[in-house]
């Protein structure tokens, strides 16, 4: 399957501003907050989701597959777009609450840089949730698009073969 090239797996761990989408059979758009982004050693992406804050997000997924991830750090506005056709949505597991609480602060101490959020309620909001109320939705990346702004906005990451 192919993968990410290697400049953009090694950002992921600082693009913490997620959002993952799906659409329903009918293509109505569902959208909704990831809180934490790994890839798997295989290449495929993991993206752990709040259950109660994404159920339309995460109902599309397991009805058609088809998933986009936005995946963006505040700091530099550096982003990924990702898509895949084969979205997996399975209970997280208790070594996800690590990855979790490394994405929470990555993503408070850049709000605290850009935007003077420091110690944010909303953070506590969005990542003071039990593992078990997380869903882990795994995928492969079928196509990948540069999202910075600048020149190079919308053109396509040319992914690596599967090795």
């Amino acid at each position: 399957m192919p993968r990410l090239p290697a400049d953009w797996s090694l950002s992921l761990p600082a693009l913490p501003s997620l959002r993952l989408g799906s659409c329903d059979h009918a293509g109505n758009p569902q959208l909704g907050r990831a809180l934490a982004l790994d890839e798997l050693p295989d290449g495929r992406l993991m993206v752990l989701v709040a259950e109660r804050a994404a159920p339309q997000v995460l109902a599309a997924l397991r009805d058609t597959a088809r998933v986009a991830l936005l995946a963006t750090s505040p700091r530099n506005n550096r982003t990924l777009h990702v898509k895949g056709r084969d979205a997996c949505v399975t209970p997280a597991l208790p070594h996800h609450a690590t990855l979790l609480a490394l994405r929470r602060d990555t993503l408070a101490r850049e709000l605290a840089e850009v935007d003077g959020f420091a110690g944010a309620l909303f953070l506590d909001h969005w990542y003071d949730i039990p593992v078990h109320a997380l869903a882990a939705v795994t995928f492969s990346v079928t196509g990948a698009w540069n999202q910075t702004p600048g020149p190079n906005a919308g053109q396509a990451v040319v992914l690596e073969p599967d090795t």
